[in-house]
């Protein structure tokens, strides 16, 4: 009859602990959230690529046209004795005309540069948007897993409990698992803060996302081209050099002079006839031969400084690709490893120990080291999966791509 009623008790385990239905019901008023539909509310709602557009916007709309100053237009008039004369004057400051031109030039340069960062700055946001959710999922699976592992050793108790009543050795055993029974209880409190700060952090990308009544969704492990990623960290650089540069050119026309035009008009009386009065200047900068000297010096040491920035990001895109490739390959091959050999073979394990007697301490052990064994490598593949998602990340900020979803 004991027999019977253990044979039933672990029965209801294998339903529990089956990856195929995780514990809990869920709640009816829940829908699944999968990651490409959580990047796709982040593409319209988020606020920080927003901001990237507004910026890109004004860059370009510095670009356009060019920069000089406006004319001015004055209206005189002349008294002589006992008359009067009126008149206009129109004039006109000019830059020395490569000043025009190599302003421009410097302009369409910055909003070159700014398109870069754009499209930098996009990536590394959508690319946080997916890591926010992946910790979303992660504490989400492994409150399921701390919560199958609670319910098993809460049955684990009652079947020691009725097992063995009078033997010394099941009643340590029976005291270490309603200690770790207890433990694991605070550990589903504090795994249940921990996803609900995991599922508000969501709103930062999707404001307008219902949290409460969302559940995630594995999503596949990315995959990435890595011969034909960009180097966007490397082109931001370049494009932040050759925007200096031209800036620094453009600083060493402060010497060249600019022009000034005028031109006045006075009518004419009985007592004098109409006249007009032309004049063409010009400014003398290499006067003040100090100021022009140090704009020039503070922009080459800019674009030096900008040079060595682009030399360093080559030097360590190269060397810290090459390292973190190795390692998301190692984690990749590791993770498939778990899902392919080792959780099932614990599983059937799982599935085995049931033959087995729960009226010995032997008996007893095994299953515990068995079920908790095999939840432990659930535990495990979820944190090595976090493990290739970060490192994967570091890959991403390297390139400043978005990363293909492939099947592991």
């Amino acid at each position: 009859m004991i027999m019977k009623s253990l044979t039933r008790g672990f029965v209801s385990f294998l339903i529990v602990l089956s990856p195929l239905a995780p514990f809990g019901a869920i709640a009816q008023n829940t829908s699944t959230l999968t990651l490409e539909a959580f990047l796709e509310a982040a593409k319209r709602e988020s606020p920080d690529l927003a901001l990237e557009k507004a910026n890109l916007e004004a860059a370009s709309a510095r670009a356009s046209g060019i920069r000089i100053s406006p004319p001015m237009v004055g209206l005189m008039q002349m008294k002589e004795n006992s008359t009067s004369r009126n008149g206009y004057e129109i004039s006109q400051e000019l830059p020395f005309p490569t000043k025009i031109a190599q302003d421009k030039k410097v302009r369409d340069l910055e909003f070159e540069t700014q398109k870069e960062n754009n499209k930098y700055q996009s990536a590394l946001i959508l690319n946080e948007a997916r890591n926010a959710y992946l910790a979303f999922w992660s504490t989400y699976e492994k409150l399921q897993i701390i919560k199958d592992k609670h319910h098993w050793l809460k049955h684990h108790v009652s079947l020691t409990r009725s097992a063995t009543r009078s033997d010394s050795l099941a009643q340590v055993h029976l005291l270490e698992v309603e200690s770790d029974s207890d433990l694991i209880e605070n550990e589903i409190l504090s795994t249940e803060a921990e996803l609900s700060e995991k599922r508000n952090s969501l709103k930062i990308y999707a404001p307008s996302l219902d949290v409460e009544s969302i559940l995630p969704k594995e999503p596949a492990l990315p995959t990435l081209e890595i011969e034909k990623s960009s180097r966007s960290l490397v082109i931001l650089k370049e494009k932040e050099v050759a925007s200096l540069e031209a800036q620094e050119s453009l600083k060493k026309q402060s010497y060249i002079p600019d022009l000034f035009l005028r031109l006045r008009s006075f009518e004419g009386n009985e007592m004098a006839s109409a006249n007009q009065e032309i004049m063409v200047g010009i400014t003398l900068p290499f006067l003040y031969f100090w100021q022009p000297k140090a704009e020039i010096s503070e922009a080459s040491a800019q674009r030096m400084r900008t040079q060595a920035e682009l030399q360093k990001t080559k030097i360590e895109f190269e060397s810290r690709l090459s390292t973190l490739t190795k390692k998301v390959e190692s984690l990749k091959v590791q993770l498939k490893n778990l899902k392919e050999k080792l959780i099932p073979r614990a599983e059937r394990r799982r599935k085995l120990v049931t033959n087995l007697s729960t009226r010995t301490m032997e008996g007893l052990d095994e299953h515990k080291s068995v079920v908790v064994g095999f939840l432990d490598l659930r535990m495990k593949a979820i944190d090595l999966r976090l493990e290739y998602e970060n490192t994967f990340k570091e890959i991403l900020k390297l390139t400043g791509a978005n990363s293909n979803a492939g099947a592991l």
